[in-house]
């Protein structure tokens, strides 16, 4: 029976307390650099749905500017056909230039909801035939 016992320890096979603590360590510091790298990545994934936003209402603008030779005034105005419902993260509204011929200018405003207030996306069309300049802030 001793001989059973003493082959028992021997083959017992363990961490040891040390091992476990340095593994939870190591776990720490793992997600201490991956949590915030990850919370970066979805805030720049919902920055892009304001930016596709901002597009398509940017489209519709330069549809209605061809066909009443200025930029609509008011989102409600007949003819244009953008989508300016808020979307979960932001709301969305004309900038500047509104009404007029010369530059036009859309803004969405991030909302208080997972860490997006205080980002602003602004869209800028120096005329109609020239590119959107976007401009991100608050990221």
């Amino acid at each position: 029976m001793l001989r059973w016992n003493k082959a028992l320890k021997k083959d017992a096979k363990g961490f040891t307390l040390i091992e476990l603590m340095v593994v939870v360590i190591i776990l720490g510091v793992l997600a201490a650099v991956a949590i915030p790298l990850y919370t970066g990545y979805i805030k720049n994934a919902r920055t892009s749905e304001g930016v596709a936003r901002l597009g398509a209402i940017m489209t519709a603008a330069k549809a209605y500017y061809q066909r009443f030779s200025q930029w609509p005034a008011d989102p409600s105005d007949d003819g244009f056909y953008a989508d300016f419902t808020n979307t979960e993260h932001f709301s969305y509204s004309i900038d500047s230039g509104g009404g007029g011929t010369g530059s036009f200018g859309l803004a969405a405003d991030g909302l208080d909801v997972d860490g997006m207030s205080g980002v602003s996306i602004t869209m800028t069309c120096a005329s109609v035939s020239s590119e959107a300049v976007v401009s991100v802030e608050g990221i």
